[in-house]
């Protein structure tokens, strides 16, 4: 008696255990999903911008060209061509249009000037002065000594007819107005958008940008030419020290980059919400399995008084044992196996992993169902023909995904609902194995999935696809997935026929009693 009591607790702290165990793996899960949900929408949007400011500088560029031509041909035209522009300009937020001379003293300004104004300090006009490219290029926010407020300067040279360096043209456009942009697009007050040049200077940010203009983003993914044109990291700012989950793009033909920051409290929102929910059913499924060792301990001690109810007890102490193996502990057992199925899931099915991590959490639920059928002496109820078609429809990819085959199903009810249990679960592990092979491998555009009755009162399943197929010899060898499609058939105490050429696609075919 000492020793069954012994076992009940051994196995009631194995329930305990393995429900923690499976809790942590979800709450792992939960986050990796949380960070990847984050980083893909941080892509989106960094993408968005990152075209919408390509155009914006392809119009700013453009004008550039436009206006200088006309400077060249007639400077006393440029006023003319300036109004001609202006409604495009008003759109942009022009500040000013002004031209420097070569010496760096102002030959041209849109605004009313005293006197003329010194530029060769700035660093733009020391680019365009020491390189020989006729490129646009875009400074940092600066205080204007014009306009008197913060804009970016775009700048082209202006070259004589010798092809000398006679100055520029400059254009003063206010810090491109991104959170305006960003609201645009996606309703957010709390994420940074940042708009960096590759050399690490900032350009424009959503917040803090006069602080943001004294600081150097340099070496910073994205900002290399070996990096990708967009990506995902997370660290933390180097402005405010608040750590973030970062999705940046580059800005296409022009060394400009876009950031948008995630504040990881935000991006972990909904996995701190799953934590608590998780958390708290772990704990009441926990009192609940110490109440019923306490309950058992109980009971036992009651037992070991009365001596005349000691055989009547051993049978209730034995069927206590057996339910809870048939269970509370197989229910576990199977959310071990899901979440071994989902690890090896992980790496090239993420959505697989989920769904069958979200399987996991279901079997947890069975397992305090299992318990509280137990104390009320109710028996678990079968699986019926809705949860066997779930379980089928589960195994197929979206049909949205335009990558993967379109499956087709032709089950008959009839068949599932006279199916045995152990019957239905091997036929939905062959039909998985089946479409993992489609998936993987055959590259098909089609696929068909069929459960039908044979003239011979038995069952037969059937998957094919319209896929590149296989080498007779590759077909006989049979890899690890096919052999296991055979070792259930003969399970089933069926046989198994596995037909494939190349391109001809491959079919897989068991057949079994339905009686067996």
């Amino acid at each position: 008696m000492r020793r069954l009591l012994t076992n009940a607790m051994v196995a009631i702290a194995a329930l305990i255990i393995l429900s923690w165990a499976v809790i942590g793996a979800m709450l792992w899960q939960a986050h990796a999903d949380a960070i990847r949900a984050a980083g893909a929408a941080g892509q989106h949007m960094a993408r968005v911008l990152s075209e919408y400011e390509a155009s914006s500088l392809r119009a700013v560029d453009l004008t550039l060209r436009f206006l200088r031509d006309d400077w060249l041909r007639d400077p006393a035209s440029l006023d003319a061509s300036v109004e001609r522009h202006q409604e495009h300009l008003r759109r942009e937020g022009l500040i000013q249009v002004a031209v420097v001379g070569a010496d760096g003293w102002s030959r041209y300004s849109r605004l009313p000037l005293e006197k003329p104004i010194n530029f060769a300090d700035r660093d733009y006009f020391q680019q365009h002065q020491s390189s020989a490219l006729d490129q646009m290029v875009i400074s940092g926010p600066v205080m204007g000594r014009i306009t008197k407020q913060w804009a970016i300067q775009f700048s082209r040279p202006i070259y004589d007819r010798g092809g000398a360096f006679a100055g520029l043209i400059v254009m003063a456009l206010p810090p491109p107005a991104l959170e305006l942009v960003y609201r645009d697009v996606r309703a957010s007050g709390e994420d940074v958008v940042t708009l960096v040049r590759t050399d690490g200077g900032i350009v424009a940010r959503t917040r803090d940008l006069d602080r943001a203009a004294r600081i150097s983003l340099k070496d910073t993914p994205g900002l290399r030419e070996a990096d990708a044109p967009s990506g995902v990291f997370t660290g933390s700012g180097r402005i405010d020290g608040v750590v973030r989950l970062i999705a940046y793009s580059k800005v296409r033909s022009y060394p400009l980059v876009v950031y948008v920051s995630q504040e990881m409290e935000n991006v972990l929102a909904s996995y701190y919400s799953q934590r608590l929910e998780l958390v708290t059913a772990g704990v009441i499924a926990t009192v609940l399995l110490l109440a019923l060792a306490r309950l058992s301990r109980s009971r036992l001690k009651l037992r070991e008084q009365v001596v005349n109810h000691e055989r009547r007890e051993a049978e209730s102490r034995e069927r206590m044992m057996l339910e809870l193996h048939d269970g509370a502990i197989q229910s576990i057992y199977a959310v071990g196996m899901n979440l071994e199925r989902s690890r090896e899931q992980m790496d090239h099915d993420p959505v697989g992993a989920k769904r069958t991590v979200a399987s996991a959490a279901a079997h947890l639920n069975l397992v305090i169902q299992d318990i509280r059928n137990f104390i009320a002496g109710h028996a678990n109820v079968p699986r019926d023909e809705r949860e066997f078609m779930e379980e089928i429809e589960h195994l197929l990819p979206e049909a949205a995904n335009p990558d993967a085959p379109q499956f087709q199903l032709d089950i008959d009810p009839t068949v599932v609902r006279d199916l045995k249990p152990e019957q239905a679960l091997h036929l939905v592990r062959i039909t998985r194995e089946g479409v993992s092979n489609v998936l993987r491998h055959a590259y098909a555009a089609k696929a068909h999935i069929s459960l039908r009755r044979t003239a011979a009162s038995g069952v037969r399943l059937e998957i094919s696809d319209d896929g590149i197929g296989m080498r007779e010899d590759a077909a006989q060898s049979r890899g690890l997935g096919l052999h296991h499609i055979g070792a259930r058939g003969q399970k089933l105490s069926g046989r198994t026929s596995i037909e494939s050429a190349p391109g001809r696609g491959t079919r897989i075919v068991v057949e079994f009693p339905s009686h067996a």
